[in-house]
């Protein structure tokens, strides 16, 4: 036998909506976009096992300098704002292609 009072009625309109809430996802807030120059380029970048070494020897070397523990992109970061434009850039570049075995 169905419940036909108001009081019923408005009770299972309350059950009904608030279980539609739960279901729903919740609103996520407005990100406001950030500026030109705080935006970054997401990249893929592959790296021979002696690169990974170097890193990994980077990342130690700021672990113990600085107390703290840096990503791959903080120390690729890093070593691209240090490096100087020099001969030996070139040089290094002819390595990494030699290792690789592709025309470049």
């Amino acid at each position: 036998m169905k419940s036909t009072t108001l009081q019923d009625k408005l009770a299972q309109s309350l059950d009904r909506t608030n279980t539609a809430e739960t279901k729903s996802r919740p609103r996520q807030k407005s990100i406001v976009p950030l500026p030109p120059e705080k935006r970054c380029t997401k990249i893929s970048v592959s790296l021979f096992d002696g690169d990974l070494k170097r890193v990994a020897a980077l990342r130690a070397y700021i672990l113990e300098a600085r107390g703290v523990s840096i990503s791959t992109s903080q120390v690729i970061k890093a070593a691209l704002r240090t490096a100087p434009l020099s001969p030996d850039l070139c040089k290094a570049l002819d390595e990494a292609a030699a290792e690789d075995g592709r025309k470049w």
